[in-house]
């Protein structure tokens, strides 16, 4: 759980925590959608869906732009 939420030098990272509650708050809405059995379950789930592809994307943008020489 702590590596979800701080950066490589173990401080604390904002940004991390913030996707990670915003992950969090995405699938307890989502649950609780399907289990209402509300009608905007589907497009809830692909906006969940994109979310959760979206976090992994700037992830792997932002690791390759270090890794290339850019600023941290």
């Amino acid at each position: 759980m702590k590596q979800l939420i701080t950066n490589q030098d173990g401080r604390l990272s904002t940004t991390s925590t913030i996707q990670f509650g915003g992950f969090v708050a995405m699938s307890a809405v989502l649950i609780v959608s399907v289990w209402l059995d509300r009608p905007y379950v589907p497009d809830l789930f692909s906006t969940f869906a994109l979310f959760c592809g979206g976090l992994v994307v700037t992830k792997g943008a932002v690791t390759a732009y270090r890794e290339r020489g850019g600023s941290s």
